[in-house]
């Protein structure tokens, strides 16, 4: 118990939480946005832009985070770790919330603005409620995958616990220390889940 509460896993864990937070926050703004303009909406073009917008899930987070690097002097650091997994990860929103406006029933939405109510207080009280499942699934897939993510935490070189665990197994040999932090991890991660 001695090892886990140690300065070290705190830091590790509110910047593991931090980012995971950061993130999560991140991909619902986008993926509800994009799903939004997709189906509720007259883009021209918005089949392509549904492909388009789903496409961030086939390219791992480690290729994305080299290519930043390599195109942005001093990207690197919790900030940048950010940008590159939002980008990578707001699809696990985007593709269930997309799904569920298409199932969504719009005379809801039609009672309510004939009701006077905005196109704003429409959205956030009668269609953010009916796609709500779809929503917090898909923020639980990113909080997740955000918590797992090693590759584009290593090379942007920010702080994460799957960092600190493979620099203390692999480079450092402490397995204990590893031990752990992945402990530690593990525990966050079911918290995640309990959460949900």
């Amino acid at each position: 118990a001695a090892e886990v509460l140690t300065a070290l896993a705190a830091r590790l864990a509110a910047l593991t939480a931090g980012l995971a937070a950061v993130v999560t926050a991140a991909c619902v703004v986008l993926g509800v946005g994009s799903a939004f303009l997709v189906v509720r909406t007259d883009l021209p073009g918005r089949r392509l832009f549904a492909v388009l917008a789903a496409l961030p899930l086939a390219v791992p987070t480690y290729i994305a985070a080299f290519a930043w690097r390599s195109a942005v002097d001093g990207f690197e650091g919790f900030w940048a770790a950010a940008v590159v997994l939002t980008l990578c990860s707001y699809p696990y929103v985007f593709l269930p919330v997309a799904a569920a406006l298409v199932g969504a029933d719009q005379a809801q939405e039609e009672v309510s603005r004939s009701l006077g109510r905005s196109a704003w207080r429409t959205f956030t009280g009668v269609t953010l409620r009916q796609i709500r499942p779809a929503l917090a699934g898909g923020a639980l897939l990113v909080a997740l995958y955000v918590l797992s993510d090693f590759g584009a935490v290593s090379i942007l070189r920010a702080d994460t616990f799957t960092r600190a665990v493979f620099v203390a197994f692999d480079l450092g040999f402490d397995r204990t220390g590893a031990l752990v932090l992945s402990a530690v991890l593990v525990a966050m991660t079911l918290l995640v889940l309990a959460g949900e």
